[in-house]
């Protein structure tokens, strides 16, 4: 007997808020406004079933450059004019009633003034818990800083403060989410074998995570120095304290260096990822790793990409299936002459005395040098010497 059942449509499998609220973090704005511009039921499933779903995490990075945008008579300034894009979505979301559903809000490399900010929490209309602002232009740092602190003020109304993670020191992704979900499309198109040969198709196989996804900086992975710090000298400082007063309140992408036990120098940004190995010679270091699910989530940074299923700083803190529990990580200050710029290793205080740092008596001793114009001795300062040794080397 034949079956009348119709087959599964696109439609069917999106009305299901589970396989929906995995899908469409990886579309871009535009592709999402062009699925519900297909027909009237795909239109409602975005904008009216699902809505709190289909724009919980939202990213605008993708959205063009402000001279894409014809100047308006209401832009009183420059900072109007490169915030257009930004406003411009704004304004469609609060039109369709959903801005208040935008729980996760990136805006990696786009203009954003601090009156663009200050709209963000101070309007009732949204409701961003993580906001992430790495390379965006037309901040300054003390603007964005004045922003906070009236934001962690004591005198703040209760439950006004609704951000709970901000992203601003890493470097955003060199590949963005949108591309990523082409490319695997593209595999899948070339592939002969068929849809189950594809990563993630095949059920129990793979462990679906926010940062299955390609990123340029991670914590756990010893991967070096994720970013040069913005601002060192005095802001620096106002930085530390500005983050310490927001513990408990916000989270970041960066943690506090305090240094090895018992140093004198002030704390500043650590901006150095050493992996869960530790010291090359001990293999552990003065002060404790931080280890995600036992370190105090205030001592722990958000690890990139923003997360894209949940916008919590628990997600947003949470390492993938296989990176690193425990990790290391320094200032570029307290490894100077102590770490390799090639391959990451680093001596601590309790097994290496860097030779700027020894006494002259010191100097003259057989100690071995571990690190030498920033390369370690043993292995990449002599890849480095035979490279360059050959002809139009630049020791030939």
């Amino acid at each position: 007997m034949e079956s009348n059942h119709l087959p599964t449509t696109l439609l069917d499998l999106l009305d299901n808020r589970l396989i929906l609220s995995y899908v469409v973090p990886f579309l871009s704005p535009s592709a999402l406004l062009s699925l519900a511009a297909a027909s009237k039921s795909f239109y409602s499933l975005v904008f009216v079933t699902h809505s709190r779903y289909t724009f919980r995490h939202l990213d605008l990075s993708t959205l063009p450059l402000a001279y894409d945008f014809k100047p308006s008579m209401n832009m009183e300034s420059d900072e109007d004019y490169l915030a257009a894009p930004v406003r411009r979505a704004f304004y469609v979301l609060r039109k369709k009633a959903i801005l208040s559903c935008v729980t996760t809000l990136v805006l990696d490399g786009m203009a954003v003034p601090a009156t663009l900010l200050w709209e963000i929490f101070r309007d009732d209309a949204f409701n961003v818990r993580i906001l992430s602002i790495r390379d965006v232009k037309k901040l300054d740092n003390e603007k964005l800083m004045q922003v906070l602190r009236h934001l962690i003020r004591p005198s703040r109304p209760e439950g006004s403060l609704k951000l709970k993670a901000l992203y601003y020191f890493t470097p955003s992704e060199s590949v963005n989410r949108s591309s990523s979900w082409l490319q695997n499309s593209r595999s899948f198109l070339e592939n002969p074998q068929g849809i189950t040969d594809v990563l993630g198709s095949q059920l129990g196989q793979c462990h679906i995570s926010d940062r299955n996804l390609p990123a340029i900086s991670s914590w756990t992975n010893g991967q070096g120095v994720l970013f040069h710090n913005p601002c060192w000298g005095s802001e620096e400082q106002e930085w530390i304290q500005l983050i310490e007063a927001c513990q408990g309140l916000i989270a970041f992408d960066v943690v506090i260096c305090h240094h090895a036990p018992g140093s004198e120098d002030p704390p500043s940004l650590a901006n150095v990822a050493l992996g869960a190995d530790g010291c090359q010679k001990c293999h552990a270091a003065p002060e404790l790793p931080r280890v995600f699910g036992q370190t105090p989530s205030h001592d722990l940074p958000l690890l990139s990409p923003p997360p894209l299923f949940a916008s919590t700083v628990k997600a947003a803190q949470y390492p993938a299936p296989g990176e690193n529990a425990k990790f290391y990580a320094r200032c570029t200050r307290c490894l100077q002459d102590r770490r390799c710029e090639s391959c990451n290793a680093w001596w601590c205080e309790d097994c290496y005395t860097p030779l700027s740092q020894r006494s002259k008596q010191a100097r003259k001793s057989a100690d071995e040098i571990k690190v030498h114009m920033g390369l370690c001795v043993q292995k990449c300062l002599v890849e480095e010497l035979y490279t360059g040794a050959g002809e139009g080397g630049m020791w030939g």
